[in-house]
């Protein structure tokens, strides 16, 4: 009764009576891998290294905090056809259905990419300790301007799906809204270069409570990846106040040129 008062298509291609259809669920099983920390400083086989942090962008010292420095941005889809018209409508016009769909791609990323492999490898003082350090997963933030048009954060019931995926395979995690802007103009999708991306986001990202995030490894959620500009600012941000970035996720990661 509901199909027929209120119709609905898929939020990919349109399909009638479905939110996500199985074709377009196929096309965020088609993963890209990214480098999070730009060029890694480690080998070029994937050996950890270590990158020492930025300044911090709150003001906390953050000299010398040892990164992984082959963390890496995991992204389900390319942002192009379905995959965006999907996205966009979830996103930018009040899909809330496709919540749980792409709660489910996140968890399928997770499962496939081997970052869960990653995060069960202990360094050596938790294996000394018995301890365990606990994973944060991290949404990036939206503009306050953004977050007034959709009225809700949207990537938060994401980031609690990426979490609970997280913990059911053993690693202890939670989702943390950690990260907030300040006076953020636009969309990082609109604008058209890698310089200007950086300019857009320079110093206005900072941690909610340092202490929260002091100590801990935290994996970035967004939902597009462009250049990998805005997790690279969220990074900087983590690591400012002595966190450390061991990944991130997107739903999406937009081609290069010369394939769009």
């Amino acid at each position: 009764m509901l199909g027929l008062i209120l119709p609905r298509g898929c939020a990919g291609c349109d399909k009638p009576d479905e939110i996500l259809c199985s074709d377009c669920q196929s096309l965020f099983r088609r993963h890209t891998v990214l480098p999070l920390n730009g060029a890694p400083s480690g080998a070029s086989d994937g050996t950890p290294g270590a990158v020492t942090a930025p300044n911090a962008l709150n003001g906390i010292p953050s000299a010398a905090i040892q990164q992984p420095a082959c963390a890496m941005i995991y992204a389900a889809g390319t942002y192009q056809g379905h995959v965006r018209r999907a996205i966009l409508s979830w996103k930018d016009h009040g899909d809330t259905e496709c919540d749980k769909a792409f709660s489910q791609v996140c968890r399928q990323l997770v499962a496939g990419s081997g970052i869960i492999e990653t995060l069960q490898t202990k360094p050596q003082t938790e294996r000394q300790t018995g301890s365990q350090t606990q994973i944060l997963v991290v949404p990036a933030p939206s503009s306050p301007k953004s977050m007034r048009t959709r009225g809700r954060r949207h990537l938060w019931p994401i980031a609690k799906a990426t979490a609970a995926e997280l913990a059911a395979a053993g690693v202890e995690a939670c989702a943390v809204n950690a990260l907030r802007t300040r006076h953020v103009q636009g969309k990082a999708v609109e604008t058209h270069s890698a310089l200007g991306r950086a300019a857009r986001l320079d110093g206005q990202l900072e941690v909610n409570d340092p202490g929260l995030i002091a100590g801990k490894k935290v994996l970035i959620l967004d939902d597009i990846v462009t250049t990998g500009t805005t997790m690279r600012r969220c990074a900087e941000a983590i690591r400012g106040v002595r966190g450390s970035v061991v990944g991130g996720l997107a739903l999406a990661a937009v081609p290069p040129p010369a394939e769009r």
